[in-house]
């Protein structure tokens, strides 16, 4: 497959926000001085503070489910995230509303925030039973302080102190409403050299009753496969206009690498080894260390149809079921062997794991005694997808396929997003979303 947690209660509100400032996306790569020592905000999932980990952002009751919401669903998302430093500290959330290609809206928070612009979070809870200790704060929104009224995009910001500008981190949400009709599917690409690589997305969309001036400019489609923003697909172009339909006809910015299934790595319980777990033993630092088998060399294999969650991320401690404080950090270590070191690039290990983004503490460290790639990461306990992917340099983008192959045949998840510019307000808001599967349709 290829692409882009007993709590106090809340402290109070306030009733003043300032938005920071506009910045541009960034690139998600980068040492680890620059990544965390940039605190201008970026409208995507950053974390801006070395000491936290494992940031989840889900559905209630689904962990493995994307933040998406339907607007004016009782359902709400739940932040989660550890950190290691051994204080409490008092932290605020708020969220921000971004057009379709996640620049902030202009628009105050009174417009698209139902209560109050900003809370508290409640006060963390610490690990037991973990060698390593951490604090772990949760919180979910939507909720009876703060609910959003607009359809579009959003980022969740979470800062220090009531201070915006000291920032913990962000992470990208939708909220959606079910207005444009959306007929999608994967069917094979017409490009016959790449039908066996290849998956294509054939679109009609339909949108009664929504006044758009200009389908061209003023309606926007973003495709994402397995929920990669890093490799979103945007630029459709409808090939035929009749009333309110658009005919894309199997359109060009619709073809993506098919990908290979992920490989996963269960390490709910470390008392026996499983899935390409070759055996435990106890790091320098007192923690478990989980020694994976060496990975094997996919990119020239015949496709394999094997299970797995689509690079999803899964907290979970088989011991202590349903209660993600007992699950403990342990070192993983990864080796992929290859003939020579790839030239050009970086290789990483990726997934939701390193939330889908090359970060340096998931870059791959070239081994020429053994001829392989290997990576030693902390990586919290539970069930994980991953794949190799190779980052040519100077590109934000990495490329999946090098390493793992790519082929039509693979099961991938696909989510189409439509958006529609909002004249009197200024903003883009998510009028159409429409969940499909490379298989079932």
């Amino acid at each position: 497959m290829h692409i882009q947690s007993a709590l106090l209660p809340g402290q109070g509100a306030l009733f003043l926000i300032t938005l920071a400032a506009c910045a541009s996306t960034q690139p998600a790569i980068s040492g680890k001085d620059v990544y965390y020592s940039q605190q201008e905000i970026r409208f995507e999932d950053h974390i801006y503070t070395p000491s936290v980990h494992t940031v989840q952002l889900f559905k209630k009751g689904f962990e493995l489910s994307p933040p998406i919401l339907e607007l004016g669903s009782p359902d709400p998302l739940v932040l989660r995230f550890d950190d290691f430093s051994p204080d409490n500290e008092n932290l605020s959330y708020t969220i921000v509303h971004c057009n379709a290609d996640w620049t902030p809206s202009d628009l105050s928070t009174s417009q698209y925030i139902n209560g109050m612009p900003n809370d508290f979070i409640p006060a963390s809870r610490q690990s037991f039973n973990t060698l390593k200790p951490y604090l772990e704060y949760e919180v979910e929104f939507p909720n009876d302080m703060m609910k959003p009224t607009l359809s579009g995009n959003y980022i969740v910001k979470v800062y220090r102190n009531n201070d915006q500008d000291d920032l913990v981190l962000t992470r990208r949400f939708l909220v959606f409403e079910n207005r444009v009709q959306i007929d999608a599917k994967i069917v094979p690409t017409r490009d016959i050299e790449h039908r066996d690589t290849d998956q294509q997305l054939d679109l009609n969309l339909r949108y009664p009753g929504i006044n758009v001036p200009d389908p061209f400019s003023d309606l926007k489609v973003v495709v994402l496969q397995n929920m990669r923003w890093d490799a979103a697909h945007t630029g459709f172009r409808p090939k035929f206009i009749r009333d309110s339909e658009l005919i894309y006809d199997q359109p060009k910015e619709g073809v993506f690498p098919g990908g290979n299934e992920w490989r996963g790595v269960d390490i709910k319980n470390t008392r026996y080894s499983t899935l390409r777990v070759d055996h435990y033993t106890t790091a320098g630092d007192g923690l478990e260390e989980a020694v994976l088998l060496p990975d094997e060399k996919r990119e020239f294999k015949v496709y394999l149809d094997l299970p797995d969650i689509n690079g999803k991320y899964m907290v979970r401690n088989d011991l202590v079921r349903d209660d993600p404080l007992s699950a403990d950090y342990i070192h993983v270590d990864f080796t992929l062997p290859r003939t020579a070191e790839e030239p050009g690039g970086d290789v990483y290990v990726y997934g939701a794991v390193s939330d889908f983004q090359c970060k340096k503490s998931f870059r791959c460290t070239w081994d020429p005694v053994k001829k392989a790639y290997t990576l030693r990461v902390l990586v919290k306990q539970g069930y994980f997808d991953y794949a190799y992917a190779f980052l040519p340099s100077g590109s934000t983008t990495p490329d999946l396929a090098l390493l793992e192959g790519s082929h039509f045949q693979t099961e991938n998840d696909y989510v189409v997003l439509v958006y529609v510019h909002d004249y009197p307000l200024g903003c883009d808001k998510l009028l159409g979303l429409r969940f499909l599967n490379s298989r079932k349709g």
